[in-house]
């Protein structure tokens, strides 16, 4: 019993101890930190007691600046700053931006004015100066001046007396220019009466020459009418020989004749009429001269069933032997359709036979050249669409070849006479030829095929068989005529 009291008493003792110690440690924590918050609240009352002497030393110092920028106490940095970016913009505006402050701006501003004060000066000096020498300009100009006024008086005077003499001779003048109009209006009212005269004589003249050209213009048509050919009159030569193989002629004309190659002469039967509308029998192409009335020629179309044999008539109207021939052109030529005006390839038959072109109306109207009296053909294209192209040009050189007797030759009419085809249109066999891209004309929508059984002639050959191999019809003599 005794020992659990001392025991108790042991561990309270212990405990006053522990306590005691832990608030002894605790005072002293909590004083040290006094201590410190009381060193602290020391130091931060200077600094404030300083920092508060410094902001009443900056505020005088503000305020004594805003007095000397011309502020009042209570202006506020805004308004400051607003006045004086406005000051800067207004009266230092070209000051670098780096002297954009009050006190470098009065000094660039004094300078400035220093500057100009001086310039002033020199201007002023300078001034005077014009003056003076001006002064000494205007008392010099002033005796010119009276010198010239000398001289005015002078030709005043002189000019009073040129224009009496002038008054009187103006009217000597005037007389003798009021007897010439008399003269000239005789002379007007002559030729007034000669022109009226002459209009007559020339309106008489014009209505006896459009009789001439319309009787001309139906003689012409009725010459036509009884002889056909009398446009051609003769053949230009014959055919002397003939070699179908070969597609060659030769005929009667050469060098002598002033037979060239190339020329193109259409053929016709030896008891026909050349130049007619019967159709020609076939073309012929110089291609070499021989002699001097000798040339051979390729055949470039003849009929099967009437071919070209000896003694045939040929012709164009591109060329007669001894001369050459004289066309003129009018309107438009579009040989294959394409609606292109082929004028150029017309010049170039004409021009390849030795024959010339004197005269041309295109489809604009535009004439080049003239019709001569040696002028035989007028070869006629179609119109042209435009109104006053028709009835320009287009219409007056038809009214003039009618006049002159030239014969009117269609171009269709004209191919057909030199013998020319449009090579796009003529059909040709062989390796190179054009057979499958010219269409068919047949009704049907193709070539003819010959029907029924074909010639024996005709059949596809085979190699005989061999003798004895039991193949019918493949042995034996008989099949010889296979090959």
């Amino acid at each position: 019993m005794a020992s659990s009291e001392n025991q108790g008493l042991q561990i309270a003792l212990i405990i006053f101890v522990m306590l005691t110690i832990v608030l002894s440690v605790t005072t002293f924590a909590f004083f040290r930190q006094y201590e410190d918050a009381d060193l602290r609240a020391r130091a931060d009352s200077e600094k404030a007691s300083k920092s508060d002497a410094d902001l009443r030393t900056a505020t005088d110092e503000i305020m004594s600046l805003k007095k000397m920028m011309g502020f009042s106490e209570q202006a506020k940095l805004p308004e400051i700053q607003a006045s004086f970016a406005e000051d800067i913009k207004t009266y230092v505006a070209g000051i670098p931006e780096e002297k954009q402050f009050y006190r470098q701006a009065l000094e660039y501003t004094y300078n400035t004015l220093h500057e100009k004060d001086l310039e002033l000066a020199a201007a002023r000096v300078e001034i005077q100066t014009e003056k003076d020498e001006r002064s000494k300009v205007e008392a010099a100009k002033q005796a010119q001046v009276e010198a010239a006024e000398s001289k005015q008086r002078q030709a005043e005077e002189a000019l009073a007396e040129a224009n009496k003499i002038f008054e009187s001779e103006r009217s000597k003048k005037n007389e003798e220019l009021e007897t010439l109009k008399a003269q000239v209006d005789k002379k007007n009212q002559e030729m007034t009466e000669l022109a009226e005269t002459k209009k007559k004589e020339i309106d008489t003249v014009t209505v006896d020459r459009d009789k001439l050209v319309r009787t001309n213009q139906f003689l012409n048509e009725k010459i036509l009418e009884i002889d056909p050919t009398s446009g051609f009159e003769v053949p230009d030569g014959k055919i002397l020989w003939v070699n179908q193989k070969a597609r060659s002629v030769w005929v009667n004309v050469g060098q002598a004749d002033g037979l060239q190659r190339q020329v193109t002469f259409s053929v016709v039967g030896s008891g026909e009429e050349v130049g007619g509308d019967q159709q020609t029998k076939g073309r012929i192409e110089v291609t070499e001269i021989l002699g001097p009335h000798f040339a051979e020629c390729r055949i470039l179309e003849d009929e099967l069933y009437d071919p070209i044999v000896q003694d045939d008539k040929i012709f164009t109207p591109l060329w007669q032997p001894g001369r050459s021939e004289s066309f003129a052109l009018v309107g438009g030529f579009d040989l294959d359709g394409d609606g292109v005006d082929d004028r150029d390839m017309i010049r170039s038959l004409i021009r390849m036979a030795g024959g010339r072109v004197d005269a041309e109306v295109d489809l604009k109207g535009k004439k080049t050249g003239e019709l001569t009296m040696n002028t035989r053909y007028l070869v006629k294209g179609t119109p042209p669409e435009d109104r006053a192209a028709l009835e320009g040009d287009f219409t007056n050189i038809q009214k003039e070849a009618a006049r002159l007797g030239v014969r009117d030759l269609t171009i269709d009419k004209f191919l057909d006479h030199v013998g020319w085809k449009d090579p796009k249109q003529v059909l040709r066999f062989g390796r190179r030829g054009n057979a499958e891209d010219v269409p068919p004309e047949q009704p049907d929508g193709g070539r003819a095929i010959a029907p029924g059984q074909v010639s024996e002639l005709f059949r596809t050959r085979r190699p005989p068989g061999r003798r004895g191999a039991g193949v019918p019809g493949t042995t034996g003599p008989k099949n010889k005529s296979a090959y």
